[in-house]
């Protein structure tokens, strides 16, 4: 059963297409996450604070950081519906969650996430406490909020490739849901055949560039849990830090 609530969630139906699917015949990550950013595009566009609202204002909106947690992958074909809800500002921070339901109303997916709204000029954050659509901050119902990820450690040598024309996104930066494809893809096909994601935290720390380099490191912080981030060669400064929860298959 779902944990939003109906007054205030946006929804909307979908179906898992041949392009959403992995080669288990399953829904990918990143359909998970697109299908999240453009219903969370879709929602501030209805109340008055969406992409072209924020140009305006010489604002762009910055995804933070996001929690995903897969309770079950649905195959292709099946029919789902995605939710999404604003749970209002502590002041920078726009808190937002999400959940893709199935024909049998179960929740297979939730998630939490954070976000910025940032001057294109300066890079500063804009201030959203004062915003008449952004109330006073509430807490999840997933019992956690999205954490600040460690980055990984490793000595291992570092394969790095350009960014390519498919990975820019319109704010002429290395778009975000491309982030999640190059760590996923890091993973050999063996793995994969072993192994299945079941959480993922992301930190989106620094934004990515047309002419990088990039590359990912890796590190085992336990039992099926790894430590991932995507490294810029030109500096070493890490992009993103993510936390891969797997689960065998």
């Amino acid at each position: 059963m779902s944990d939003l609530d109906n007054e205030k969630k946006y929804s909307k139906k979908f179906k898992v297409t041949s392009y959403n699917v992995n080669r288990y015949s399953k829904i990918s990550l990143s359909s998970i996450f697109y299908q999240m950013q453009e219903i969370a595009w879709e929602h501030a566009h209805s109340l008055g604070f969406g992409f072209d609202h924020l140009r305006e204002d010489n604002l762009f909106w910055v995804l933070s950081r996001i929690w995903i947690r897969i309770e079950r992958r649905a195959d292709w074909q099946e029919e789902l519906s995605i939710s999404t809800k604003i749970r209002g500002s502590d002041g920078f921070f726009a808190y937002r969650d999400f959940e893709i339901i199935d024909s049998n109303n179960n929740v297979i997916v939730s998630a939490i996430s954070s976000w910025l709204a940032i001057d294109i000029e300066t890079k500063s954050i804009a201030r959203l406490n004062k915003h008449k659509h952004f109330q006073q901050y509430e807490k999840t119902k997933m019992e956690r909020e999205c954490k600040k990820v460690k980055p990984p450690k490793s000595d291992g040598q570092l394969s790095f490739s350009p960014v390519l024309f498919n990975e820019i996104d319109v704010n002429q930066h290395f778009n975000s849901g491309k982030y999640i494809e190059r760590i996923i893809n890091s993973y050999s096909f063996d793995f994969h055949k072993k192994y299945q994601l079941k959480e993922i935290e992301i930190n989106f720390v620094k934004e990515g560039q047309p002419d990088d380099y990039l590359a990912v490191k890796k590190e085992q912080i336990a039992n099926n849990v790894h430590l991932c981030s995507v490294v810029r060669q030109n500096d070493l400064v890490e992009l993103v830090k993510t936390e891969l929860v797997w689960a065998e298959r």
